[in-house]
């Protein structure tokens, strides 16, 4: 993360908002789901028929043969843990501890799932959920429909990914899609048999419709890069392709985080102003820091794989915003308590100033195109905000050009 600390402390104000019933009913509930998402890592899921590498590209992203590949485990999941076990849930619904990787002791148990603790620096990050099927249509179909709901970053895994695969994908919710890797796992053996260029061609278009992108791994070799502990062959990792997929995944995931902790410093500003229906001294603290990044900046994540074609539209959209936070945190120091109004009217005029910026861009950029959507979505955003009463939404607007600004820096920073 940017800035670790400033993280805990956004959900220790989730925590002692829920703990001190500081909130409505209602926005307890979502306030929960904030902390949840906060305090667990990055949920990546591994789909694919039998045989597709799902096990051996988990052993790739942790370093080592860490999954068995000669026993038969049911569905599980890999996640962050001080030291190594296995918790299995039986059958029965009976959950039993396994101490260590003691995986045959555990195939022995006939388990419906496991979940394997350790402490791998990328479980930190990112938990992984491999999905195990017998590969019977029926089965796939019920795999794909539970576990979509339990995941934010998917990989679909297989060496071909032909007509039945597609159909069993065409269930997965278009917003996934937009988080989705179709990987070609064995890509070694598919390029001795000539076959790799050939296929990658030939998925091109329903890549295009359905995945973020594709990645072509030589999974074994990624891991053969990682054999000595301690020590990487960069180059062989690099040339497995393991490099790239893992460092996106990454990307994914760091993106996620900070939309929820957007997300979370939202809804902070909205109820943590909101108690005593007047603009507090913590409403001028959040809104004022909003209007300080706006102007100043704030570190982005980098190398977002979507690079504009025309950086420049990028560029001056977010030097308006820096100057707009520099009004923005001039206009606080004279609002009186109450009348927020103003604040709202600058950011909805800041907004329109963007697409109208963006639209007069003709380099046929589908990044710049896609922002202007974005761009839309938060002026329609911005009318239901001055439509509430309060004054909670002027907090909200400023986060709302943070976030704005903080996506152009990530399209730059390509």
């Amino acid at each position: 993360m940017k800035d670790a600390a400033a993280d805990d402390t956004v959900l220790d104000l989730l925590r002692h908002a829920v703990e001190t019933d500081a909130l409505p009913k209602a926005a307890r509930g979502h306030a929960t789901h904030l902390i949840q998402r906060l305090s667990s890592p990055v949920r990546l899921t591994l789909l694919g028929p039998p045989g597709s590498g799902k096990s051996h590209l988990i052993n790739m992203f942790v370093g080592r043969a860490f999954l068995p590949s000669d026993l038969h485990l049911p569905t599980l999941e890999v996640t962050w843990g001080e030291t190594e076990q296995i918790e299995a849930t039986l059958a029965s619904g009976e959950k039993k501890t396994v101490s260590g990787l003691d995986f045959r002791t555990v195939a022995a148990m006939q388990p419906a799932f496991l979940r394997i603790l350790a402490p791998v620096p990328i479980l930190r990050k990112v938990s992984m959920l491999e999905v195990v099927t017998n590969g019977d249509a029926d089965e796939m179909r019920s795999a794909v429909d539970w576990a979509v709901r339990r995941t934010d970053i998917t990989l679909w895994c297989s060496q071909s990914f032909g007509a039945g695969e597609q159909t069993l994908w065409s269930r997965v919710p278009d917003g996934l899609k937009d988080h989705a890797f179709l990987v070609l796992t064995k890509a070694d053996i598919l390029s001795a048999k000539g076959a790799l260029s050939g296929l990658i061609a030939e998925l091109e278009t329903v890549v295009s419709e359905e995945f973020h992108s594709l990645f072509a791994v030589a999974t074994l070799q990624g891991i053969k890069a990682q054999s000595v502990p301690g020590k990487l062959d960069e180059a062989m990792y690099h040339g497995s392709g393991g490099s790239a997929l893992t460092s996106e995944i990454l990307r994914h995931a760091e993106r996620g985080r900070r939309a929820d902790l957007d997300s979370a410093q939202l809804f902070l500003a909205r109820y943590q102003t909101r108690t005593d229906g007047a603009v507090t001294s913590r409403m001028r603290v959040e809104a004022s820091t909003q209007a300080a990044e706006i102007a100043g900046g704030v570190p982005s994540p980098a190398n977002s794989p979507e690079a504009p074609l025309n950086p420049e539209v990028f560029i001056g959209g977010a030097r308006f915003l820096k100057r707009r936070g520099d009004s923005l945190a001039a206009l606080l120091d004279k609002i009186e308590p109450g009348d927020t109004r103003a604040i709202l009217d600058q950011c909805t005029e800041a907004v329109e100033h963007l697409i109208d910026m963006f639209s007069t861009d003709d380099s046929a950029c589908e990044v710049a195109d896609a922002f202007i959507d974005d761009l839309y979505e938060a002026s329609e955003l911005l009318v239901l905000m001055q439509s509430e009463g309060g004054d909670g939404p002027a907090a909200d607007a400023a986060t709302l050009l943070l976030q704005l600004r903080r996506e152009m820096e990530m399209k730059l920073a390509a």
